[in-house]
C-alpha cells in the first residue's frame, strides 16, 4: 500500500518509533455520566481543558470555550481542508522542460513527498526519452513566493522539523548524514546518493547519523542551500541513467516557449498525504498542505497571506467557527500564536468523521497528538471507539505538568 511505504519513508526519515499499540490498564472511577466536569481531573489541570462528546452532545467538559495552544493537532484542521478543498484524490505533479540547447528546467509545485525514490523515477523518465547529455540544470520554485522563509513558529534550528517550505524541496528539505569516526562523511540510506552538498555539511556535526535541516547552515552557494540539495540530487539520478550532466546548478523560471518534456504527477493522493502526515506528524509536509489550500482558492503563486485567508474562510465558513474559537497562523502547530478551543477542535472532530481512518493509533486509541514540550503544551484530539460509534474527545494542556495519559484514561472510562 502507498500509504505504508510513506509512513515507513517518514519513519525512517525522522528516525521515529512505531506507533505503539499498548493495553491501558483503567483505573476505577465513579461514572459522573450527568457532570459537565471530573472531579478527579481538577488536580490534573491547571491551565487547559478537555472535551468529550457522544451521540450529538458534549457530555463532559472543562474550559470548553478557552482558547488553547492546540500544537500539532491543528493539523487535523489542515488537514481537513487539505481533503474537502484538494480533495482526496489530488496528485501534486512536478514539471520538466528542455530546451534547445540541452538545458533541463525542473518546475515544482510544492509537492510534500518529493522524495529520492521520486526522483529517481524521473531521470528514469528522462531517460527513456533517448536524452544522454544535458548542459544544465535549471530549478524554478516560483509557484511559491512566500512573504518570509521561515514558518511562523519554526526556528532556524538543525532539527528536520524547521524544515522550510518550498514549491521545489526533496526529501522534506531534510538531509541525511553519516559521520564516520568524525571523518569519512556518506549518505546513511540506499536511495539517497552520496552528493557534495554532504561533503560541506557533513563537516561541521559529529561521529553518527544525522537528518538535517539543510537550510540552518550558511549558504553554500549563489543558491540556497535547499535548491543545491535539489539540483544535486537530481544531477546524480540522471547520471545514474547514463545522462552526463556538462554544467552548472542555477536558479530561475522555466522562460515561455520551452516545450514540456515531461509532467511527473505523484503517486500519492492527498489522503495518502494526509495519512503519513498526520502519522509521522510532519510539519513541513502540514505546511506544504496548508499552502496548497491558498493555491486551491487563490491561484499560484503560493503564499502565506492566501493561505491564511483560505483557511479562515474554511473554518468560518465550513466549520462554522469564529475567531474567538480558533486562530490559524500555519498549518503545522509549530507557532504558539495558534489557539483552539476544546469546543471547535470537538467540531473539527465530527467534520473529520469521513476520513477517521486517517489518524494515527496511539495507545489503542485513534488520536492526533500535539506537543510542544519546552513551552508546556500536551494535547490530545480524536474518537473512543464504542462499537461502530465514535465518540470524539480533546485534551488541550497549556502548563508545565503533562497530565494528559491520566486525563485520556479517566475521560475513557467516563
Amino acid at each position: 500500500m502507498l500509504a505504508e511505504h510513506l509512513q515507513k519513508r517518514l519513519r525512517e526519515a525522522y528516525r521515529l518509533p512505531g506507533a505503539v499499540l499498548l493495553i491501558l490498564v483503567f483505573i476505577a472511577f465513579p461514572l459522573q455520566l450527568n457532570a459537565r466536569e471530573i472531579p478527579e481531573l481538577n488536580k490534573l489541570i491547571t491551565n487547559g481543558g478537555y472535551a468529550l462528546h457522544k451521540k450529538g452532545n458534549t457530555l463532559l467538559s472543562k474550559n470548553l470555550r478557552t482558547t488553547f495552544i492546540p500544537a500539532s493537532t491543528i493539523k487535523l484542521i489542515t488537514s481537513l481542508a487539505a481533503l474537502e478543498i484538494l480533495g482526496p484524490d489530488f496528485h501534486f505533479s512536478t514539471d520538466i522542460y528542455l530546451d534547445s540547447a540541452n538545458t533541463l528546467y525542473i518546475k515544482g509545485y510544492g509537492d510534500p513527498f518529493l522524495v529520492s525514490e521520486k526522483i529517481l523515477l524521473i531521470a528514469e523518465k528522462i531517460a527513456s526519452f533517448g536524452i544522454t547529455d544535458i548542459n544544465n540544470i535549471v530549478l524554478d520554485s516560483s509557484a511559491f513566493s512566500l512573504e518570509y522563509k521561515q514558518t511562523k513558529g519554526a526556528g532556524n534550528s538543525t532539527n528536520p522539523y524547521d524544515s522550510n517550505s518550498s514549491a521545489l524541496a526533496v526529501n522534506f528539505n531534510a538531509l541525511p548524514l553519516q559521520i564516520v569516526q568524525g571523518a569519512k562523511i556518506k549518505s546513511p540510506e540506499p536511495q539517497t546518493p552520496f552528493i557534495p552538498i554532504m561533503g560541506v555539511i557533513g563537516k561541521e556535526l559529529s561521529s553518527g547519523f544525522h537528518r538535517v535541516n539543510i537550510d540552518a547552515f550558511p549558504q553554500i552557494g549563489s543558491i540556497s542551500n535547499s535548491l543545491t540539495y535539489c539540483g544535486q540530487l537530481f544531477k546524480a539520478m540522471l547520471e545514474e541513467q547514463g545522462i552526463k550532466v556538462k554544467g552548472g546548478i542555477s536558479h530561475e523560471k522555466v522562460p515561455s516557449g520551452i516545450p514540456l518534456l515531461l509532467r511527473f504527477n505523484a503517486a500519492e493522493s492527498v489522503a495518502e498525504l494526509v495519512e503519513s502526515c498526520l502519522f509521522s506528524s510532519n510539519n513541513f509536509m502540514a505546511n506544504q498542505l496548508y499552502l496548497a489550500v491558498g493555491v486551491a482558492i487563490y491561484g499560484f503563486p503560493a503564499t502565506w497571506e492566501k493561505s491564511r485567508l483560505a483557511m479562515n474562510d474554511f473554518i468560518q465558513n465550513n466549520l462554522k467557527l469564529s475567531n474567538d474559537q480558533v486562530i490559524m497562523v500555519e498549518g503545522s502547530g509549530l507557532s504558539m500564536k495558534n489557539r483552539a478551543t476544546p469546543e471547535a477542535m470537538i467540531k473539527v472532530l465530527r467534520k473529520f468523521l469521513p476520513y477517521a481512518a486517517l489518524i494515527p493509533v496511539k495507545y489503542g486509541v485513534r488520536m492526533k497528538s500535539g506537543t510542544l514540550r519546552e513551552s508546556g503544551v500536551f494535547c490530545y484530539a480524536g474518537y473512543f471507539n464504542r462499537g461502530k460509534r465514535k465518540d470524539p474527545f480533546v485534551i488541550l494542556l497549556n502548563q508545565k505538568q503533562n497530565g494528559r495519559d491520566k486525563i485520556l484514561r479517566i475521560l475513557y472510562q467516563q
